[in-house]
């Protein structure tokens, strides 16, 4: 039976847009704000425990706890950039990683059509989206520091692909989407992950005076922009009085949102503002999805992301009306990269149960004899998003395997079908114009359905008629033993003074050494860490230094 189902041409995606504040602000590349490259360090004896639901504070601030970094000005339309770059930023402080400024202009660049045409359809002034940074990060392309971005005049960027990749140094492993419906979720969020990426429709009739207060209320229905910014707290008792609406129309009731704005310092709050929880779009669907960061980790050699698209997804692949599918991944893991250890799927099948399995090659495609498969992992779809399970270190057999991720949605109360995010082409509702358009191919992706295996190009083609078809937004986290850095001590991959540190406070019993730290300690080889090593690191860095 054939589904002739079309979705992704007529999807409700709405552009973030905005570029200032009010009709009367405006801002030039020539007035963009070079900050200098500031290192924002982490107490880490602040309290970052979350509190029950009962026990949510009535005002709370990741700015003034130092989970933000400073107020930039955006030159182009790419407030989803710094609104996405904000919300990473704030996952990284508060995971307790000593972190720089990152470079909007890395991700606006990155996210400009690529060479063979694909990708998003946008320039580098052009319009964003929701899910834009959600590939940046989750393919670890970036974020990207500014000092390793270096200085980028997006203007004479051609290519999406012209971008220098491989400079991030951490990458995102989970995303959690996060609904108007549900308060609480998004202050725990906040609370979590330090900020909230979302959108809201922008009209300087809804501002206040002093630019410190936004509030558009549900009948408001004159023009305005998408505009997206970072959450990153709120207050219950801000007041009613405090917001100014065309309409005269006050809030039924006091609370709002801590913004952080990527308008530079343009009011008494240094560029944040307060927007009321009554706001007609904050966190609504129409510019979603709005997230927050779950999970990151640091990036480095002995790590390897396998994935078969870079633009995460851009849709849900919901077309079988089904309790149970298994989408498949197949990667080539001939790298050395040979031990699993986590998988990423995206999924917006909440409360549904899902399996993760290992599945060999069967002449180029994966078999569909399931007593050949090997199950990795089990777990419930808790929330909407980037899903991260981590696996008790497989070991991949070398060469074509597959990643499989069955989701069984018979369980969930929300009668929605079994179903996974997708990298496929998106058109823009009214113009019908392409604002996305993915670079599949036969091999990538897999469903397995009703004991038959399909390549997932066959069945768009069989099923939307669709050439282009789609790649399911599955991705194995892998890595392979690491090669010892002698004389890395504290485990920050360089060898340096602060070694010799470590060695010293090690013999004085100040601080204790793992098995891999005194491994690296133990610098001259004789079997023993003592004063010897640090005195031998001393000469050495001595010598490289001349």
């Amino acid at each position: 039976m054939k589904i002739k189902i079309f979705k992704a041409s007529v999807a409700a995606i709405a552009a973030i847009c905005c570029i200032a504040g009010t009709a009367s602000v405006g801002v030039t590349a020539a007035e963009i704000d070079e900050s200098e490259l500031v290192s924002y360090n982490l107490d880490n004896s602040e309290d970052t425990t979350t509190p029950s639901e009962s026990e949510l504070p009535e005002s709370y601030s990741s700015k003034d706890l130092g989970f933000v970094t400073s107020v930039k000005k955006q030159p182009y339309n790419d407030c989803w950039a710094f609104a996405g770059l904000a919300a990473l930023e704030s996952k990284l402080m508060k995971s307790g990683y000593n972190i720089e400024s990152m470079s909007e202009s890395h991700l606006n660049a990155w996210a400009t059509t690529r060479s063979n045409n694909k990708g998003w359809i946008r320039n580098y002034t052009g319009d964003g989206y929701g899910t834009t940074a959600l590939g940046y990060f989750t393919s670890w392309q970036g974020g990207v520091f500014e000092s390793d971005a270096g200085q980028i005049d997006v203007t004479k960027v051609e290519h999406g692909d012209d971008v220098a990749t491989g400079l991030a140094k951490y990458g995102v492993t989970g995303i959690e989407y996060l609904s108007k419906d549900n308060p609480e979720e998004i202050k725990h969020a906040i609370m979590e992950d330090g900020g909230v990426y979302s959108a809201y429709a922008h009209a300087p009739a809804c501002l206040s005076d002093d630019r410190t207060a936004y509030y558009m209320p549900s009948a408001y229905i004159s023009g305005y922009t998408g505009h997206a910014i970072e959450v990153v707290g709120w207050d219950d008792n801000y007041s009613v009085d405090n917001f100014k609406t065309p309409l005269n129309i006050k809030p039924n009731n006091p609370g709002a949102w801590l913004i952080k704005n990527s308008w530079g310092n343009n009011n008494s709050l240094g560029g944040y503002f307060w927007m009321s929880y009554e706001d007609k779009f904050i966190f609504a669907t129409k510019y979603r999805p709005s997230y927050s960061i779950k999970s990151v980790q640091p990036i480095n050699d002995n790590t390897k992301l396998y994935q078969n698209e870079i633009d995460g997804a851009t849709y849900e692949f919901s077309y079988i009306n089904s309790d149970s599918v298994t989408y498949l991944n197949k990667f080539d893991f001939s790298d050395g990269y040979n031990t699993l250890d986590k998988v990423i799927f995206k999924s917006e099948s909440l409360n549904s149960d899902y399996s993760i399995y290992y599945v060999p090659t069967d002449n180029g495609t994966p078999t569909a004899n399931t007593d050949d498969w090997t199950k990795l992992y089990s777990g419930s779809v808790d929330y909407k998003g980037y899903i991260c399970a981590d696996i008790d270190d497989y070991t991949l057999h070398e060469g074509s395997g597959s990643i499989a991720v069955t989701i069984d949605s018979s369980n969930a109360d929300n009668n929605a079908n079994a179903s996974i995010g997708v990298c496929e082409w998106l058109k823009n509702t009214s113009s019908k114009n392409y604002v996305f358009i993915n670079d599949s191919k036969y091999g990538d992706s897999y469903i397995y359905y009703n004991n038959t295996m399909t390549d997932a190009m066959d069945w768009y083609k069989t099923n939307n008629d669709d050439e282009l078809g789609g790649t399911f937004v599955i991705k194995a986290v892998t890595t392979k033993p690491e090669t010892p850095l002698i004389g890395d001590v504290d485990l920050n991959g360089v060898v340096d003074i602060r070694d010799t540190t470590a060695i010293q406070k090690y013999i004085a019993n100040i601080v204790q050494l793992d098995e891999k730290a005194m491994l690296n300690a133990d610098f001259n080889a004789d079997g023993r860490v003592d004063i010897t090593d640090a005195t031998t690191i001393q000469q050495y860095l001595a010598k490289n230094d001349d």
